[in-house]
C-alpha cells in the first residue's frame, strides 16, 4: 500500500452552491420575491389606513375649533389668524387624503399588477417559475450527481479494502511473534494478506479511475449551472429594480412637508432610497449562495493508518446502499469491521427520500426495488440462522423440560431416546480470550466490553462471524469473533 492522506481533503465545504441539491436556496429566492409582494403591499395598505384615520381627525379638529372661535369673544385679525389655523388643517386633511388615495390607487394596484404578470400559479399549487427554476437546475445538476455518486461507492470500496489490509497484516505478525506458531496457519496469514493486497490495488484503481471521469464532466456541469444560475439572476434584477422604483414614488407621494427638518428626514428617505444598488445586491447573492462560493472539489483520498474517518453530511444523509451494521462503537483507526449481524439491526434501503439527498436518485427506483428484494431475502434467511442460535441456546440451559412433571420426554420413542437426534450436539468448549476492541451490544443477547477485557468462549464461530461467550459476572450472549483473540 503508498500514498499518504491529506487532512486537508476532508474539510470539503457542504454547504457550498456546487454540492447536490444547494441550488434549492436559488429556487427558494423565486417564491420569497412573491412573498416579498405580499408583505409590501400589506405595508402599503397599513400606511394608507393611517394617513385617512389623520386626515379625518384633521377635518374633525378643525370644523369644531372654527365653531368655538365664532362663537367666542375674540375679535379681529388674531381671530383671523386664530381660524387659520383651522384653514391649515382642513388643507393638510385634504392632501393626507390624496397620499391615502395615491397609495391605495396608485402604488397599492402597480405592485399588485406586476405580482400578477410575474408569479403564475398552478393548479397544482406553487409557482410556474419555481417549478422551472428547480427543473433547470435538477436537469443541469443530474448527469455529474450520477458520476459523483458512482465515485463516493469506489471511495468506500477502496478504504474499506485498506481497512481489511491492515488488519490481515496485523495478524500476520502477531503469529510470526508467537513461539509456537503452526507453519500452515502462517502460510495462510501470508496467502491472506497478499489477497487483500491484491483488492486493495484493484479497488484503487476503479476509484481513480472513477474519480478522473468525475472531474471530466465537472466543467460542463459548471458551464450548465452558471447558465441556469444567470438566467434566474435576470428574474431577480427585474424585482429588485421594480421594488426601487415603486419605493420611490411611493416616496413623492408621502413628501408633503415643506419644513427644513421634515425636509431633512426625507432627504435622508430619498438617500437612502437610492443608494439602493440592485448590482450590488446581486453580488452579494451571487458571492454568499452563488457560484462565488469556494468549493474543494473532490480530490483522490488516500487511506492511511492515522485515518479516523468521519462520514461526510452526503453519506449521513443518504438512504442505505444495502445491509447497514449499526452498533459499533469504534476506538481507533484499527477497530475490526464487526459481521453481519443477524437481528433487527439489519436494515434494507427503501424509496423513502431524506432531506439534503441526491434529488437524482428517482429514476434508479426500479433497479433499488429489485436489490432490495434480493436483500430482503438474505436477511430473512440471516433473521432465521440467529433464531436458530437462540432456539439451541435456551435448550442448553433447560434439558429436561416436559409438559408434565412425569419425567418422560413426549418425544421418546421407546422411552429411552429422541428420535430427532440423528446428529450430535455441537461440543461444549471453554476458551479463555482477550478483547481487541471495545464493543457495546445492541441486542439483549449480545454481550458489552471493552479493550483489553477477559472472559471465555463457549461457544465455536457460526457462519456469520458470531461466538458465543461468558463474562466473568456470569452472563452469557453473543459477540463478534474478529473482536477478540484467544489467551495462549
Amino acid at each position: 500500500m503508498s500514498g499518504s492522506y491529506d487532512d486537508s481533503m476532508i474539510d470539503v465545504s457542504s454547504d457550498s452552491f456546487w454540492e447536490v441539491g444547494n441550488y434549492k436556496r436559488t429556487v427558494k429566492r423565486v417564491d420569497d420575491g412573491n412573498r416579498l409582494c405580499n408583505d409590501l403591499m400589506n405595508c402599503l395598505h397599513e400606511r394608507a389606513r393611517i394617513e385617512k384615520s389623520y386626515a379625518q381627525q384633521l377635518t374633525e379638529w378643525g370644523k369644531r375649533w372654527r365653531q368655538l372661535i365664532e362663537k367666542g369673544p375674540q375679535y379681529g385679525t388674531l381671530e383671523r389668524a386664530w381660524s387659520a389655523l383651522c384653514t391649515e388643517a382642513e388643507k393638510v386633511s385634504e392632501l393626507h387624503m390624496e397620499v391615502k388615495a395615491a397609495l391605495m390607487g396608485e402604488d397599492y394596484e402597480k405592485l399588485k399588477n406586476w405580482q400578477r404578470d410575474a408569479y403564475h400559479k398552478q393548479m397544482i399549487g406553487g409557482f410556474k417559475e419555481t417549478k422551472e427554476a428547480d427543473d433547470g437546475f435538477r436537469k443541469a445538476q443530474k448527469p455529474w450527481a450520477k458520476k459523483l455518486k458512482e465515485m463516493e461507492i469506489m471511495k468506500k470500496s477502496y478504504h474499506s479494502a485498506c481497512k481489511e489490509e491492515k488488519l490481515a497484516a496485523s495478524r500476520e505478525t502477531n503469529s510470526k511473534l508467537e513461539s509456537n506458531n503452526n507453519p500452515e496457519a502462517q502460510k495462510k496469514l501470508q496467502e491472506k494478506v497478499e489477497k487483500c493486497q491484491q483488492e486493495v490495488q484493484k479497488t484503487k484503481e476503479r476509484y481513480e479511475k472513477s474519480l478522473e471521469e468525475l472531474d471530466k464532466l465537472t466543467p460542463q456541469y459548471m458551464e450548465n449551472m452558471e447558465q441556469v444560475f444567470e438566467q434566474w439572476q435576470q428574474f431577480e434584477d427585474k424585482r429588485i429594480r421594480f421594488f426601487r422604483e415603486l419605493l420611490l414614488e411611493v416616496k413623492q407621494h408621502l413628501d408633503l412637508s415643506t419644513n427644513h427638518r421634515f425636509q431633512t428626514v426625507y432627504h435622508t428617505l430619498e438617500d437612502t432610497i437610492s443608494a439602493t444598488d440592485a448590482e450590488e445586491d446581486l453580488k452579494w447573492f451571487r458571492s454568499n449562495h452563488g457560484p462565488g462560493m469556494p468549493m474543494n472539489w473532490p480530490q483522490f483520498e488516500d487511506w492511511s493508518i492515522d485515518l479516523n474517518r468521519t462520514l461526510s453530511r452526503r453519506e449521513k444523509k443518504k438512504p442505505s446502499e444495502g445491509v447497514t451494521l449499526t452498533g459499533i462503537n469504534q476506538t481507533g483507526s484499527d477497530q475490526p469491521v464487526q459481521p453481519a449481524k443477524t437481528s433487527s439491526s439489519l436494515t434494507v434501503p427503501t424509496k423513502a427520500a431524506l432531506a439534503g439527498s441526491n434529488p437524482f436518485e428517482d429514476e434508479e427506483d426500479e433497479e433499488e426495488e429489485e436489490m432490495a428484494v434480493e436483500q430482503q431475502t438474505t436477511v430473512n434467511h440471516i433473521s432465521v440462522n440467529k433464531e436458530e442460535m437462540k432456539t439451541a441456546s435456551s435448550m442448553e440451559k433447560t434439558p429436561d423440560w416436559s409438559d408434565e412433571d412425569t419425567g418422560v420426554n413426549p418425544f421418546s420413542a421407546n422411552g429411552d431416546g429422541n428420535p430427532f437426534e440423528d446428529e450430535p450436539a455441537s461440543p461444549v468448549i471453554s476458551v479463555a480470550v482477550r478483547a481487541l476492541y471495545d464493543y457495546e451490544g445492541q441486542e439483549q443477547d449480545e454481550l458489552s466490553f471493552k479493550a483489553g477485557d477477559e472472559f471465555t468462549k463457549i461457544g465455536e464461530e457460526d457462519d456469520q462471524g458470531w461466538c458465543k461467550g461468558r463474562l466473568k459476572g456470569g452472563q452469557t450472549g453473543l459477540y463478534p469473533a474478529n473482536y477478540v483473540e484467544d489467551i495462549e
